[in-house]
């Protein structure tokens, strides 16, 4: 049991002295120390930006690409690099900036697994990629934080299966594509099977069940088409 547990408890007058001081030393200011505060907030800003973007580059880019079957030019690693789980075969188009705390998984047994990513794209901090049989996603696709493409259920429908860590049945798994230009908003979830169709938006926590038509908005769990957005000249 921690001191601050302990002391929460206030059983005894300690534990009640002691809480006391507790929340009085956290609501009381320090002050901003002259020259002192001013240098630790510049290095503070030095490493969390050129220094990172040096340590990407020199350190995390080279060991990503040596576990890449392709990786195009141009790729920006805002901070660490997915951790990636399992056989999985990645290939991935130019440009493309991929933020921290990401984790890319082949689930499940049998031939190796397919991450393909096209050119353009940028995919958020947090996202978990779940591969059961592949994932395609298109060019120019904007992928926010904390989204899970999850192409596999990990664990079978039946309770006793499940408590025997028994692996799901084949048909429990399958693949995701993202169309060019989507848009998956923050904490959306896709799930096996799914098509995302080109130029289409999946609103923020959204649970895609089905598939996306091109140029559609979704929101909700299921996630249901809310609105078409018109196509734009070119299209």
């Amino acid at each position: 049991m921690g001191i601050i547990e302990w002391a929460h408890r206030r059983e005894t007058p300690l534990q009640r002295r002691v809480f006391g001081w507790l929340k009085t030393s956290s609501a009381a200011r320090v002050p901003t120390v002259p020259v002192l505060h001013p240098a630790l907030l510049a290095e503070r800003r030095f490493r969390k930006g050129p220094l990172r973007l040096l340590l990407s580059k020199i350190y995390y880019e080279p060991l990503f690409r040596l576990q890449c079957e392709q990786a195009g030019e141009g790729l920006l690693l805002h901070e660490d690099m997915p951790k990636i789980i399992g056989n999985l075969s990645i290939s991935l188009g130019k440009r493309l900036t991929l933020s921290g705390a990401q984790v890319w998984v082949a689930a499940g047994s049998g031939p190796r697994k397919t991450l393909l990513v096209g050119d353009d794209c940028s995919i958020g901090h947090g996202v978990e990629l779940t591969v059961g049989e592949h994932i395609r996603i298109g060019d120019h696709v904007r992928i926010a934080n904390h989204v899970a493409l999850s192409g596999y259920d990990g664990h079978p429908l039946d309770p006793l299966a499940r408590a025997r860590n028994e692996p799901p049945s084949t048909d429990r798994s399958g693949a995701i594509v993202v169309g060019d230009y989507a848009w998956i908003g923050d904490g959306a979830v896709l799930l096996k099977g799914v098509t995302i169709g080109r130029g289409a938006i999946v609103a923020s926590r959204a649970v895609v069940t089905k598939d996306v038509p091109e140029l559609a908005v979704v929101a909700g769990n299921p996630a249901r088409v809310v609105r078409s957005i018109p196509p734009p000249d070119g299209w």
